[in-house]
């Protein structure tokens, strides 16, 4: 009888044994498991962005078993870590659910984490997410007195509506900060200006319909040479065969689709490098512009001049020809005024671009005013004479003709040409219409 108690007593502690070595796997599973972040509410993606639609955002980070959760933020543009939230109790105990709400800025952009502590002393964190904020009433700081017409409007800055017909050239005077960017989408044109007169103009690349470039006045304050791409959890990445969601995706890569410098414009969009040559004049990014390298690197050292930021030409010599990151700030911060006009009379000359974004900005009505604006007797512009300028434009191309042949009903003699055109074809053209 002992012999049969004893055997059982044996097996019993066994089982416990067992039991407990099972509890203290589940347990150890469990304090073992990678936390996960999660950002509410959430708008479409747009390139490695998950953009919010507010800037009061719900962010919950699932850590089973640890005490306390702490979230992290490293601004775009910036090498900085700040601390946006300690979270000390879990708000659903059995999951190990941390949740708050953030407020962040309305032009918020950046890398957001968290670090989660457990009762070991060990520490984890979650994968980065590229987060950037979108709210409705987003829009620039930036006073509207500088020199422009065009801001606060839908209209081309190179419009003679604002030029006087003539558009004064300069070359950039450095120290000067009366500079600003105007970008025109339908021409696929990025401009800067000095003081009201044009340093350059570049060509550009612009968003597919599905993730278009925002119209409207925007601000930069920084310039990021040789950046690091995150690419978001999203069907378009997981479809190709480069990185992998959330892989960090150094300058050095072929597969960081950003290039050597990207110049951020709040919510997520940024002036990056085109991808191959290909890209200008066409519609390729998620929503941001895209300039050839040299023209983008020419680009940020006449910002640089002009607000005389501490870069050397032996720095900017040495991000060009190697991976090392640079970062670079300015205290105020410089406009870029994004328009969308498809109708731009330009040193008398009409431009008629197509309607990339299918805006229903070209039309008869909006022609009309166009050119009486310019001076032409609304007897002159009968529905079917404005027809048939506008049907001969397509896609890449535009038209381009005289206000004074269509004055005179020489509609016959406009021009048919490329929206974007290289410096040699540019001034070829200028001189046969103005003949």
């Amino acid at each position: 009888m002992k012999s049969i108690v004893l055997f059982l007593t044996v097996i019993l502690f066994a089982a416990f044994l067992g039991m407990c070595d099972s509890f203290n796997k589940r347990e150890d599973k469990v304090v073992k498991q990678e936390p996960r972040l999660e950002i509410l509410p959430l708008q479409q993606e747009r390139g490695q962005w998950k953009i919010l639609a507010s800037d009061t955002p719900t962010i919950s980070v699932v850590a089973p078993g640890a005490t306390l959760a702490r979230i992290l933020d490293q601004p775009e543009g910036s090498e900085e870590q700040i601390e946006l939230k300690m979270i000390t109790t879990p708000k659903h105990t059995a999951t190990g659910t941390f949740s708050t709400e953030l407020n962040l800025p309305s032009d918020f952009a950046g890398l957001v984490w968290a670090e989660t502590f457990y009762s070991d002393g060990t520490t984890k964190e979650t994968t980065p997410v590229a987060v950037a904020v979108e709210t409705a009433s987003e829009t620039t700081a930036q006073p509207f007195n500088v020199i422009g017409g065009s801001v606060g409007t839908d209209e081309s800055a190179r419009s003679d509506k604002f030029t006087g017909g003539k558009i004064e050239r300069t070359l950039l005077k450095p120290g000067d900060r009366n500079i600003r960017i105007t970008v025109n989408v339908p021409a696929f044109q990025l401009t800067l200006w000095q003081n009201g007169k044009e340093v350059r103009a570049y060509n550009i690349g612009i968003g597919r319909k599905g993730f278009p470039i925002p119209i409207g006045e925007r601000e930069t304050r920084s310039i990021i040479f040789n950046p690091q791409w995150i690419p978001p959890d999203s069907e378009w990445v997981r479809r190709t065969t480069g990185p992998e969601p959330y892989e960090r995706v150094g300058p050095e890569d072929s597969r960081n689709p950003i290039g050597k410098i990207k110049i951020p414009l709040g919510g997520g969009y940024l002036i990056d490098e085109a991808a191959t040559p290909s890209d200008i004049g066409h519609l390729v990014s998620h929503g941001c512009v895209r300039m050839l390298g040299d023209d983008l690197f020419d680009l940020t050292e006449k910002i640089i001049a002009a607000f005389e930021l501490p870069v050397s030409p032996q720095q900017l010599s040495h991000v060009k020809q190697s991976s090392d990151r640079l970062a670079v700030t300015f205290e105020s911060p410089l406009l870029v005024d994004i328009n969308y006009d498809s109708q731009v009379v330009e040193g008398g000359i009409l431009h008629l671009f197509p309607d990339v974004y299918d805006r229903g900005a070209f039309s008869v009505e909006s022609l009309r005013a166009e050119l009486l604006s310019s001076g032409i007797e609304a007897a002159k512009l009968e529905e079917p004479i404005l027809r048939q300028l506008i049907e001969r434009v397509s896609p890449g191309k535009q038209l381009v003709i005289r206000v004074r042949d269509i004055e005179a009903g020489r509609l016959g003699i406009g021009q048919i040409q490329p929206v974007v055109k290289s410096l040699g074809q540019e001034q070829l053209m200028a001189r046969r219409i103005g003949q």
